[in-house]
């Protein structure tokens, strides 16, 4: 089969370049001839073998959202310029692309959504099927973060966007069972579309270190119990929760490693809302783009992830199956959006109230109150989970997807089903 994947922001921070360099070469294991269409992207960062796939880089590469990955905490306007304008210039491309050349199917992701839904409208010729990933449930004014104006923004979005669901777009993709039924509700979606879950990727690493020479790799000279608050700094992930828990527990021995880039905040505001909660002695922070190389050191050397997002998260489950699932450690979460879902379906650490310092502050307690025991039994489910939703596993689920599309005999079975 052949697959044209498109991608606006392949070197974009967060796991847009993970997803789409593993998904596309597991893809082009299974014998499918993948094409990735996008800005720029390093497979290098994520595989260790050369891709089995193709890249078409718009622009030349000229189009790479680095600079505007970095203006987001000082200058928004201008990272939303960016991700406007390479949403466009890659979506566009990739259409005159699949114009020229005989693809089966294209998958989009990360495209902006009205500008998807604009261009693929004004496209004039037919198109293979196109199978669009949603990996948020917010689109309503309720459930979407920000500004009234930006809530409205969505809603807009939404009502253009939907007009190309069973149109010019004949299937989507979402990460979980929590996200497909709201989505259906949100959009309006009829039983009959293709809204299927494919479950976010994870996978088992080559290489296992103890706790101790994971802290020296890392420089982190501390025995005690490690709690790693781990990715991109957004206003999403709980931050300010999680330093007030920390301030509640001034009795209890341990660390909080705070470990990636501050994406909507500065750095210097990271050290300052540590600084004011009065929790210096007890949080080592590491801030900036961590190496992928170092990244396995970072989960390593931690006890367990701690996830405390906010009530307003609606996105997938990704920061808890390439991390938790894939280094085996068990989690303290909000319980929101599919990761509280997974996380009391498979048991694999504590559940906490979103928005509140007092419950994690007690989950926090209670999960350094456990034994070594019954934190490693937590920590074999989430690596358990990891085995059942590998790269590989997640490309045959698209593969099923993108055949039935192609193959219309099974695409009423796909769209009763629901799920991959």
């Amino acid at each position: 089969m052949q697959i044209l994947v498109v991608q606006p922001t392949g070197d974009k921070v967060g796991h847009h370049g993970i997803w789409t360099v593993k998904l596309s070469q597991a893809l082009a294991k299974m014998g499918h001839a993948v094409t990735v269409c996008t800005n720029q992207i390093y497979p290098e960062r994520y595989i260790t073998e050369p891709p089995a796939f193709q890249i078409e880089l718009v622009g030349g590469g000229g189009l790479s959202f680095e600079r505007f990955d970095r203006a987001l905490s000082r200058r928004p306007l201008v990272h939303y310029w960016g991700y406007y304008r390479n949403s466009y210039r890659v979506a566009a491309a990739a259409l005159t692309t699949g114009r020229s050349r005989s693809f089966d199917v294209v998958y989009m992701t990360d495209v902006e959504f009205l500008t998807a839904s604009l261009i693929l409208k004004a496209h004039r010729g037919p198109l293979p099927p196109i199978v669009m990933e949603v990996s948020a449930a917010n689109f309503s004014f309720l459930d979407y973060p920000g500004s009234v104006w930006r809530k409205w923004y969505k809603v807009f979005q939404r009502e253009v966007f939907r007009t190309t669901l069973g149109r010019e777009i004949a299937a989507c993709a979402v990460l979980g069972e929590w996200h497909q039924e709201r989505l259906r509700a949100q959009l309006r979606l009829s039983p009959a579309f293709p809204l299927v879950v494919i479950p976010d990727g994870g996978e088992i690493p080559k290489e296992s270190l103890s706790r101790e020479e994971a802290r020296r790799r890392l420089g982190i000279d501390y025995a005690g119990p490690i709690l790693l608050f781990f990715g991109a700094l957004r206003k999403d992930k709980g931050l300010e929760t999680l330093v007030r828990a920390i301030a509640r527990l001034p009795a209890l021995e341990f660390r909080v490693v705070i470990a990636g880039h501050p994406l909507e905040y500065t750095a210097e505001r990271v050290a300052a809302l540590v600084r004011e909660a009065g929790v210096d002695h007890k949080v080592v922070l590491r801030l900036g783009f961590v190496d992928e190389a170092d990244v396995p050191a970072y989960f390593f050397a931690a006890d367990a992830l701690i996830l405390p997002y906010p009530g307003v998260y609606r996105g997938g489950s990704g920061p808890l199956m390439k991390g938790a699932c894939t280094y085996g450690r068990p989690v303290v979460a909000s319980d929101v959006s599919e990761m509280g879902l997974l996380v009391k379906r498979h048991r694999l650490g504590l559940i906490t109230d979103p928005d509140n310092p007092v419950s994690l502050a007690e989950g926090l307690e209670t999960f350094l109150s456990m034994s070594q025991e019954a934190r490693d039994q937590m920590g074999a489910r989430a690596q358990a989970l990891a085995r059942a939703n590998t790269w590989e596993a997640m490309a045959e689920r698209f593969s099923r997807l993108f055949e039935s599309l192609v193959r219309p005999a099974d695409r009423a079975a796909c769209s009763r089903s629901g799920v991959l």
